[in-house]
């Protein structure tokens, strides 16, 4: 493979997505093994690579050598795809580097390999911003095997509760959102009021599922094995679609707004933006 031929930092062109990052950031090889059936509306890097995940120290090389010549204050978005503490113990090395340069920090994981780095990321967001969302596709259980334990809420809590003790921004992502596995109305009430219980900031639902032919094709036959009475309806109700929805989509959203607004949760795009990034602020801050 030509050395040569990837990305490590991409432009955000619309900034009222994704979290307000001002680049994408992917220096690993590598992915987070759902990508290889779907994606969602929040995973901007959704191809799957079809390697061992790990850091790749050339790529990381070059990422060093472009965030030098970034303004102050941008923010760099680094997303589950592969999630980073997979391929690191410690994000202390990025954390030094995104200071050095004064830029902020997004980061989707659900690693509870984060604990370890509280202090780090306590220190940080006392100077520059800071938002850490974790990904969350059920309330108490994996929905399939693909999904880790700590995609559950439950098994996700003492990791999110230690961050929020912290005063650390953050929230939840409930995704991918998957027609008669974990789209149902009582599992999303739940989730919205145990983040309340948590003190969380927000929660951020992507409610499609997105696929091509190579994520659609393993998705079927990972029904077919784990959830196979499903798949005559999936067949049925949307064939070889590449984008899917829930049938109680409109209830969905009736729940996460009205609960969320009851809770105080910041469930808007543009409010979870605004929870760590103003760049008013932070340019006086700086300069």
């Amino acid at each position: 493979m030509d050395q040569f031929n990837f990305k490590v930092l991409t432009v955000n062109r619309n900034k009222n997505k994704f979290f307000g990052v001002d680049y994408f950031a992917n220096f690993c090889d590598g992915s987070h093994q759902t990508f290889k059936y779907f994606s969602s509306s929040v995973d901007e890097l959704a191809v799957f690579k079809d390697e061992m995940v790990g850091l790749n120290q050339f790529k990381y090389e070059i990422f060093k050598t472009e965030i030098a010549n970034l303004e102050p204050g941008r923010i760099i978005g680094i997303f589950q795809n592969p999630d980073l503490y997979s391929t690191s113990d410690s994000i202390g090395f990025i954390i030094e580097e995104l200071k050095k340069f004064r830029l902020g920090l997004f980061l989707e994981t659900n690693s509870d390999k984060i604990i370890d780095d509280i202090e780090r990321l306590v220190e940080f967001s006392k100077e520059l911003p800071l938002l850490i969302a974790i990904p969350i596709s059920t309330f108490s259980s994996p929905i399939l095997n693909i999904f880790g334990e700590n995609t559950s809420l439950e098994k996700a809590t003492k990791m999110i509760q230690k961050l929020a003790d912290a005063n650390i921004n953050v929230g939840i992502i409930y995704k991918p959102l998957i027609p008669k596995i974990n789209d149902n109305l009582e599992d999303l009430a739940k989730i919205i009021d145990k983040a309340q219980s948590l003190n969380i900031k927000f929660i951020y639902p992507s409610f499609t599922l997105y696929f091509d032919s190579f994520k659609l094709k393993n998705f079927y036959d990972i029904i077919e094995k784990e959830k196979p009475e499903l798949k005559n309806y999936y067949f049925d109700k949307y064939g070889l679609k590449y984008s899917w929805e829930s049938d109680n989509l409109g209830e969905l959203k009736k729940i996460l707004v009205f609960n969320s607004k009851k809770r105080d949760l910041k469930y808007a795009m543009k409010d979870i933006i605004n929870l760590y990034r103003n760049d008013a602020y932070i340019q006086l801050k700086l300069f």
